[in-house]
């Protein structure tokens, strides 16, 4: 990856109060996801949009393109407002995870286990994110 593309990456963390949880947004140019991490470890995670064009299919086989991109099929074709450092991101925590809204707007929820979390652009159910309009809180 050369210089130029590396200065626009986008790297947030969040940390809960307590300090037993964390939540990492990461925009690399190419995909943008959440992680949730319990002790520095990942353990949950969801795809929150694509930079660049969506494929029409993935090559889950393939870890080369890792993170993958979210095939177009389970894409809504909203325009997507990209992270940046200076977005205004809220994280709501429970028990289980966090809710994350950027700007305002929900768009994520991850829990403990949830690979794959909840993400405000899955069009569909998929190996990498679940519609959010599918999981409605319960804490």
């Amino acid at each position: 990856m050369d210089d130029s593309t590396k200065s626009n990456e986008v790297l947030l963390r969040f940390d809960h109060p307590d300090g037993s949880l964390a939540v990492v947004l990461d925009d690399d140019n190419r995909v943008a996801y959440a992680y949730l991490l319990e002790d520095e470890e990942v353990v949950g995670d969801v795809w929150l949009y694509n930079v660049v064009e969506s494929p029409d299919t993935v090559n889950w086989e393939d870890p080369n393109p890792m993170p993958f991109l979210n095939p177009r099929a389970y894409c809504k074709s909203e325009e997507v407002r990209r992270l940046t450092p200076q977005s205004a991101v809220q994280c709501a925590w429970f028990d289980a995870g966090v809710e994350v809204s950027i700007d305002g707007i929900r768009w994520a929820r991850i829990e403990r286990g949830s690979k794959p979390g909840w993400s405000r652009l899955a069009a569909q159910p998929g190996p990498l994110a679940i519609p959010l309009e599918a999981r409605m809180p319960s804490s």
